[in-house]
């Protein structure tokens, strides 16, 4: 497979965006190579959405890249934007849920594509499933369309609440899903919601990170706070052994500690 990607690169390096196959394009862009897979149509007479992902060949559970093309009569949409909402139904009990995603997606000219974020909270099963709602320019609409989520076994989450309001936050772990000795990329989005059906990027909230490995009884120094850069919160941690690490994430919001006196941890296990 990597013999594959690197002969479709050295192939199409004359261009900055090209295809690569019905159900494949390839951006290179900015010195950068992303693979776009397409993971999902969803159609209903005239009208068509597809999906397409940079994360792998099916959406699955955490952050995953991904690009919407929209058609109407197999003519592609250029301009606009598109909405996408998907709900979670388990059946035989009451319980539904959303999920966190890009508020717009807006037209992405070199990907050829309306470009952002899913992220999943659950992959689905034989008692679950997702459907997903599609929007285009609050014009064009295709409702209740299922569709499969996988399992990712590197997915990072924590959940926690703030007591004094009862909202509920997502921490979603981007990087190292796979870390590594020393010092690692840390990046994490940030979500608030009230009901678990709707959320909220939350971009304007200060992180304190800590990383503890409590074998050695140890904390790491160099840390670097995560800092909001476009709706991603970057910064650096150190693993400086290996072992079962927590990073704990205090973090103000709106002025005040949403967090309570013992932070919500991510557990990363360092080789």
């Amino acid at each position: 497979m990597k013999f594959l990607n690197f002969a479709i690169i050295t192939i199409c390096t004359a261009t900055m965006f090209y295809s690569c196959g019905e159900n494949s394009v390839v951006n290179n862009n900015n010195n950068t190579v992303e693979t776009y897979l397409k993971v999902i149509t969803a159609e209903n007479g005239n009208l068509r959405f597809e999906v397409w992902s940079a994360s792998g060949d099916s959406l699955m559970t955490g952050y995953n890249k991904v690009g919407f093309k929209v058609y109407e009569n197999n003519q592609a949409k250029t301009t606009g934007f598109v909405k996408f909402f998907a709900k979670m139904y388990h059946f035989g009990g009451s319980n539904i849920h959303s999920t966190p995603v890009e508020p717009a997606y807006y037209y992405n000219n070199d990907l050829e594509m309306y470009s952002g974020y899913i992220i999943m909270l659950m992959p689905s099963d034989t008692t679950s499933s997702w459907f997903a709602f599609y929007n285009y320019n609050d014009q064009l609409y295709l409702d209740s369309a299922q569709f499969d989520v996988g399992y990712n076994r590197l997915t990072k989450f924590k959940i926690f609440v703030d007591l004094t309001t009862n909202l509920s936050y997502l921490i979603t772990v981007l990087s190292p899903l796979e870390p590594e000795r020393n010092m690692n990329d840390f990046k994490c989005m940030l979500h608030e919601s009230g009901d678990f059906i709707h959320f909220t990027q939350v971009n304007s909230a200060g992180m304190f990170i800590r990383p503890t490995l409590d074998s050695l009884n140890h904390t790491s120094t160099g840390n670097v706070n995560p800092v909001n850069t476009g709706g991603i919160y970057s910064g650096e941690v150190n693993f400086d052994y290996s072992g079962l690490w927590r990073v704990h994430d205090s973090i103000i919001y709106n002025n005040k500690c949403i967090t309570a006196t013992d932070p919500p941890w991510i557990v990363f296990n360092v080789p």
